[in-house]
């Protein structure tokens, strides 16, 4: 009897086995196929999270330049596979500037617009987008608190591009995203404020 248990076990436990096999090695092939179909599929809509470094000439006249951190949330839509609307918002911060306590200055921006972007191979997508909308200025140096008489709120506005780098059908990075950052606070000389900002941060796609 045991042998005969023995003998009729052996063809089971090699189903058992070559099925084992066979989804393990259409696991592997799904995880080394090709990323740019399993991400075109992902979806529409993308939400990210990046960290912003702005670097602005904030105070009258020349430079006078401010280092700022902070970070911006974003949410998109993908109108076609190069064109999506983009609506974000973001905040920096800036604190004991020019070594003195609390002279600080905040930051806080909501901004709307367009992007275009270009895949290249499976991974990569470069793109370039234009973002414009409104920005609040707090702190010892924003307008209404600095003795210039000006509003905390003005226009705002971000042109540039970046990289982005697909990781799974759902994640990514934002290697860098580099933007011209217009702002146009009263400063008592020209009501202008030409910024640089530099993010980078990670995208889910759903």
């Amino acid at each position: 009897m045991q042998s005969a248990n023995h003998h009729h076990n052996q063809p089971r436990a090699a189903r058992i086995r070559a099925a084992f096999i066979a989804v393990l090695l259409a696991a592997l092939a799904g995880a080394f196929a090709p990323r740019a179909a399993a991400q075109e599929n992902a979806g529409r809509f993308e939400v990210g999270g990046d960290y912003n470094y702005v670097r602005t000439n904030a105070p009258p006249g020349g430079c006078g330049c401010i280092n700022l951190n902070g970070g911006d949330g974003w949410v998109s839509y993908n109108l076609t596979r190069s064109w999506a609307v983009v609506g974000q918002i973001g905040a920096q911060h800036a604190s004991n500037i020019g070594g003195t306590s609390g002279a600080d200055l905040t930051f806080t921006s909501y901004l709307f617009g367009g992007r275009f972007s270009h895949r290249i191979g499976d991974r990569l997508l470069p793109f370039a987008q234009v973002l414009l909308g409104g920005a609040h200025a707090s702190g010892a140096l924003a307008p209404q608190n600095s003795g210039l008489g000006g509003s905390g709120n003005a226009f705002a506005f971000t042109a540039g591009g970046g990289l982005d780098i697909g990781l799974t059908r759902r994640l990514a990075i934002r290697a860098v995203d580099l933007d011209y950052y217009l702002t146009r606070f009263d400063n008592g000389v020209n009501q202008r404020q030409n910024n640089l900002k530099v993010s980078a941060g990670v995208i889910f796609r759903f």
